[in-house]
């Protein structure tokens, strides 16, 4: 059999704009790129958008830990006015229900112009010198090519820009292990306030009154029990894990939250591996779905069996995506590092600002929040237009969690309202290249910064 001649395939889609995967970042691409006038194309392996925040269950949304946390983005604004309006959202912004945030953003996209293209995988990509002219699609219509002007690598591990040729970092430099991943899951059916009781019970057992709540006449909750922490349900859990009930690894990180809209349900940040975690290998992906499940049915046998309220519980949906905190780093024209973070660098062609912590999961959790006030009396950091730009390519964004960021830098900007802000700003400084007739590189990320603003973002 004759090798297959990928760049003679069918071309069955064209656009301005090829925004490659719809998860948070890259639906803020394709939707600040469809705003201003751009034809524009967002393909999806999934058949929703989200990605991590939906199929990946990952709620709530992370503060910034910027006085007013400003989210950088004013179709924040947008999504935060749909959520509200269907009952899945709270007034603070965020905390959200997974099920309802994949249609608000399906709607915003539809409402914009936005193609979109499900169930669509991306095998391969097309580069002619610095230039990638296309990307091989494969779908039930088989393989063909989708071509383009501009593309934005939302893929979360940088699949587009690895496979153009671009150069990457992965994992710790210490050891080359990735952070660890997560397979998230909700519980339907629970009687919040039995669960109220039950923990008031737990803090008066142990005397410890930490992180484990519920109020609002049950329609909020929090707890969390990670080993080596002293809070309200850990001897619960030793007590279980020295029984054969748990796990060490079920213990080591253990979360729940309330969801908006969903009485009776909390969302679990967890189970987490901590070996087999590399997000682009398809042999650790299926381990953490197997391994994950498994884990999902003893966790929840442990709660009906040790905590009040789950009585009548039961799984109501295992995330379809794994949750991958780090894998790919994409060399872009600035890097951000450690330095930058820590240092809170601020930048002339900023689009994005944090000062989330620098938060690095393991067997040992290290989370630096970065708070020490920077000389200029504004404790945070920034991230340039220019960590969006793919080193060695002419046409070709990247957003997300798998920027130009090393390992550390990563830990930080990997959450959400960072994804939301740079696809956002990919987005128009796509939409703004098009428009000169310049290159990616000759948009001043001033400009893009401007727009957003321009439009309702806030900044610091």
């Amino acid at each position: 059999m004759n090798a297959l001649d990928l760049s003679r395939l069918p071309v069955t889609k064209e656009a301005e704009v090829v925004v490659c995967g719809g998860g948070t970042a890259g639906v803020f691409a394709a939707i600040a790129c469809a705003h201003l006038g751009k034809d524009t194309l967002l393909i999806e392996q999934f058949g929703s958008l989200g990605g991590t925040a939906t199929n990946g269950l990952v709620t709530p949304l992370m503060s910034v830990h910027i006085p007013g946390n400003p989210q950088c983005s004013y179709l924040y604004n947008l999504l935060q006015e749909k959520l509200l309006a269907l009952g899945a959202g709270n007034a603070g912004g965020t905390a959200f229900d997974p099920l309802m945030l994949r249609y608000a953003l399906e709607q915003m996209c539809v409402e914009a112009g936005v193609r979109l293209l499900y169930h669509t995988f991306i095998p391969e990509v097309i580069r002619e010198g610095d230039t990638v002219t296309a990307v091989v699609i494969a779908n039930k219509a088989g393989l063909s090519l989708v071509k383009g002007k501009i593309f934005i690598d939302a893929t979360g591990d940088g699949d587009i820009s690895v496979r153009a040729g671009a150069e990457y970092n992965k994992g710790n430099p210490e050891t080359g292990k990735n952070q660890p991943m997560s397979l998230r899951y909700i519980i339907d059916g629970i009687d919040m306030h039995a669960l109220a009781e039950c923990f008031a019970q737990e803090a008066e057992r142990t005397g410890i009154s930490k992180n484990a709540g519920v109020w609002n006449d049950g329609k909020e909750m929090y707890a969390d029990c990670c080993r080596g922490a002293n809070v309200t349900l850990t001897k619960l859990f030793e007590e279980a894990v020295e029984a054969g009930d748990l796990t060490v690894e079920d213990h080591i990180y253990w979360q729940a939250f309330g969801m908006p809209g969903r009485y009776g349900s909390i969302a679990f940040n967890c189970p987490e591996f901590f070996e087999n975690i590399d997000g682009t290998d398809p042999d650790d992906l299926s381990i953490s779905q197997v391994k994950g499940k498994e884990a999902i049915v003893r966790q929840l046998a442990f709660y009906k069996k040790y905590m009040k309220g789950f009585e009548k519980a039961y799984i109501a949906e295992i995330a379809p995506m794994v949750g991958v905190r780090e894998s790919r780093e994409i060399v872009t024209d600035h890097v951000l590092t450690a330095e930058n973070i820590l240092g809170k660098q601020k930048f002339a062609d900023m689009i994005s600002q944090s000062n989330y912590p620098i938060d690095i999961h393991g067997k040992q959790l290290t989370n630096r929040y970065l708070i020490e006030p920077a000389d200029d009396g504004k404790p945070w950091y920034e991230i340039p237009f220019r960590s969006l730009i793919v080193k060695g390519l002419d046409n070709l964004l990247v957003v997300g969690r798998c920027i130009g960021a090393e390992f550390i830098a990563e830990a930080s900007v990997r959450v959400q309202p960072t994804a939301r802000s740079t696809g956002e700003a990919a987005g128009i400084g796509a939409a703004l290249a098009l428009a000169g007739n310049k290159s990616i590189r000759e948009v001043d990320g001033a400009d893009v910064r401007a727009i957003m603003i321009e439009n309702g973002a806030n900044f610091a």
